[in-house]
């Protein structure tokens, strides 16, 4: 946490993956950098992509929730089966063994953790950053379902790191006119707003 009594808030995205060869977090987290810049009001914000891999979750996510020690973290990760923003307010202690990572690896076991433990809530106001989603235009939802690839493995470990947490999914961009998930720049206003609000509650 910094010291200094400004809040840091840790924003991430993904690099591509098996079935996702172009993922729109990768990108969001350049254009995000630019038009938030690292400090908003009182909230310095960092932004990351994250490797598809489960190696990195010790490798790479932990190790930057440590090094950091955040306020606040939002993830953001691309799911082709979405046609909106999905704003996840659970993460469950489940890993599918079938799909592989970026490195063509599968998780060692088919939880998280050992543990009786069999979900987890996120711990940032998913309604109000639904809402803020919702103001750029974008059609976004809660949701319950993360998955039980990468993305619900990372809601999971940064809740129960003890950091207030969330993932934000975000459907594939559009292939064509008749397409009707929303556009790049629609995700990426809908993110700018998402942060904003974060950082005027966290303030």
């Amino acid at each position: 946490m910094n010291t200094s009594g400004r809040k840091t808030v840790l924003v991430t995205g993904f690099s591509p993956f098996p079935g996702a060869p172009v993922n729109p977090t990768e990108r969001l987290m350049r254009r995000l950098a630019k038009r938030i810049g690292a400090h908003q009001s009182g909230v310095d914000f960092v932004f990351h992509v994250l490797p598809t891999t489960w190696a990195g979750r010790e490798d790479v996510t932990d190790r930057l929730r440590t090094t950091l020690s955040p306020d606040a973290i939002v993830h953001f990760g691309v799911d082709g089966t979405r046609r909106t923003i999905n704003i996840e307010t659970r993460a469950v202690n489940k890993a599918v063994r079938v799909r592989p990572d970026a490195l063509g690896r599968a998780p060692a076991r088919p939880e998280l953790a050992i543990s009786q433990e069999r979900a987890r809530s996120s711990t940032l106001p998913a309604r109000a950053l639904r809402d803020a989603a919702l103001a750029a235009g974008a059609p976004a939802q809660l949701s319950t379902n993360a998955g039980t690839y990468l993305c619900n493995a990372t809601l999971w470990d940064s809740i129960g790191s003890g950091i207030a947490s969330i993932f934000v999914h975000v459907p594939a961009l559009p292939k064509g006119p008749r397409d009707t998930r929303p556009a790049y720049p629609v995700i990426e206003e809908a993110a700018v707003r998402i942060l904003r609000e974060l950082a005027r509650r966290l303030r």
